[in-house]
């Protein structure tokens, strides 16, 4: 406010002026004085741990084989410290092992440039990019409603019905934005609930949320650390063949098909319980999903869907079938694969660009090309790529990488596998205890974060023990998964919460159950049927490289 002729404009005694302006003024230094900047204090405290540990921890001696152990711990704690404390984005946390890691002469930073980025960041590209197409054609939603009108009356087949399109959608797409694009749909169901029932709101939409977390277990494009345990497998044994698609599948299907029914069933006891008799409005509910005819757009979206998932699970051996890029270029890979067929959508016009003779054919109310955002002129653009492509995933992976390769140069996995193996522990009840802290460290950590933190750790451990190491990374992979019980631990708990229809208490009770469950569930999964699945394969893998 100007105070500029404050006397002459208002008619006020000098001394009452003067008076005034010396309150304002008095007033304005107590608010500036009671500004801070936000985050701080926490911001303060986070730089003098990480000088302390920097300055501190390099000089102590872990163990006199592996002089490097103390610097690489040191770099390793930062590290997780930032993505902890979250005082900067995830992403540009990622890359302070690229600086600190030559820093301390642990690692060249030459060495460290070529990890950043590797296939599995391409896979990651490509199966986002399906995933953008389908959203933006609303594949998706068309799916849902398909198989939601094939369902009776009865509540508990339409929740069988929102957990598996969920789960099947979460396969393909980002968990988060399956939940966004399901939502609309579970709240008109919800609104038709003859009742109210809010309680059993609340409880199906954990469920579907839940559904959404444990589908993207099932395929490496499914969630972000999926693609991470293929970085690892690349990186730590870059002479074994790739880890394929249908492999990844082959072992993390079931497991998520089991815990999708533990899901199931906790719901339906949650509701048999509530003694509640729910009736459904079957036809007020499906009044508000029609759709028209599946456009061009989806057409093409499916078919291109349909054409990629084929040649992911069919490109290596199966078997006897040894795999089409036998036949083709046995130097492809699930990513390279994923580009070819995902790139031709930034060249393929819309229907409203086609030549009148084939919009005639096909119906020109297939052609209309509509979509959020302005009138598109192919299946994708750059435009709407650039905006909802998460690019700050790519950083994570590449840090992850990062931090797995300096662990493991440093010596400092060899260092804890074997204070790790001197427990004594078999190894059930290693694999027990490992999920156990994971699923817990999860609820609070980044999933990513978590698994590039353990997982270079548990895999020599596991080495040293006389396990698949790949068994176990893959068990970190899943576990930090198992994220139930808060709404800042997963993209699905946080949409649920968000509806404002389930508090936290809620979702922290039926989430430790949960969590309970995907614990013994995945232990005893992880030790007795991933072998199984698994073969002899892997059992032989030298200790981790670099």
């Amino acid at each position: 406010m100007n105070l500029d002729g404050f006397e002459s404009c208002t008619g006020v005694e000098p001394s009452a002026a003067s008076d005034g302006s010396t309150d304002i003024q008095n007033k304005k230094e107590e608010t500036a004085s009671v500004q801070k900047l936000p985050g701080g204090l926490k911001l303060g405290c986070v730089l003098a741990m990480a000088i302390l540990l920097l300055a501190f921890l390099p000089m102590a001696e872990l163990d006199p084989r592996f002089p490097d152990a103390s610097k690489g711990l040191a770099v390793l704690m930062v590290t997780a410290l930032f993505w902890i404390s979250e005082v900067m984005p995830l992403s540009i946390s990622s890359l302070l092992p690229m600086g600190l890691y030559p820093l301390f002469g642990v690692v060249k930073a030459s060495a460290l440039a070529r990890k950043f980025f590797s296939g599995t960041s391409f896979l990651f590209i490509a199966g986002f990019l399906l995933g953008l197409a389908i959203e933006r054609w609303n594949l998706h939603t068309r799916f849902v409603r398909i198989v939601l009108s094939q369902i009776g009356n009865r509540i508990q087949f339409y929740l069988a019905a929102f957990m598996l399109t969920t789960w099947l959608l979460s396969m393909w797409i980002s968990n988060t934005a399956t939940m966004l694009c399901i939502m609309p749909v579970m709240k008109a169901f919800l609104s038709s609930l003859e009742g109210g029932h809010p309680s059993f709101h609340s409880t199906m939409l954990l469920a579907v949320g839940y559904s959404a977390t444990v589908g993207g277990l099932s395929t490496p494009v499914g969630t972000p650390t999926n693609g991470i345990f293929m970085a690892m497998f690349q990186e730590f044994w870059p002479d074994e063949e790739e880890f394929s698609f249908a492999r990844f599948c082959l072992v993390a299907l079931p497991l998520s098909v089991l815990l999708l029914l533990c899901v199931y069933v906790l719901t339906c006891t949650v509701y048999a319980c509530s003694g509640a008799r729910i009736v459904v409005n079957r036809e007020a509910f499906l009044g508000t999903q029609q759709l028209g005819k599946i456009t061009f757009e989806e057409m093409v979206v499916s078919f291109n869907m349909m054409c990629l998932v084929i040649l992911w699970f069919t490109a290596s051996r199966i078997d006897r079938f040894p795999g089409w890029k036998k036949w083709v270029s046995t130097d492809l890979d699930s990513g390279s694969i994923g580009l070819l067929l995902t790139l031709p959508f930034f060249l393929i016009p819309c229907g409203r660009w086609l030549p009148s003779a084939l919009r005639h054919a096909l119906g020109e109310d297939r052609c209309q090309s509509v979509c959020k955002g302005p009138s598109p002129n192919y299946i994708l653009d750059w435009e709407s790529v650039k905006r909802d492509f998460s690019w700050e995933i790519l950083f994570v992976f590449g840090g992850g990488a990062l931090v797995a390769h300096g662990t493991v140069e440093s010596g400092l996995a060899k260092v804890i596998a074997e204070a790790l193996e001197n427990l004594g522990l078999n190894i059930f009840v290693f694999n027990l205890v490992v999920v156990t802290v994971i699923c817990f460290v999860t609820e609070v950590v980044s999933n990513m974060s978590t698994l590039n933190i353990f997982g270079p750790i548990m895999a020599t451990a596991a080495q040293h023990m006389g396990s698949s190491p790949v068994q176990l990374l893959l068990g970190v992979s899943f576990a930090s998964s198992f994220a139930f019980m808060l709404p800042m631990a997963g993209g699905p708990n946080m949409v649920v919460y968000s509806t404002g229809r389930v508090s936290v208490r809620q979702m922290a009770r039926f989430g430790f159950c949960l969590n309970l469950v995907a614990i013994v569930v995945g232990s005893l999964y992880i030790t007795f049927a991933m072998p199984v699945l698994l073969g002899d394969r892997y059992e032989d893998l030298p200790m981790p490289a670099v």
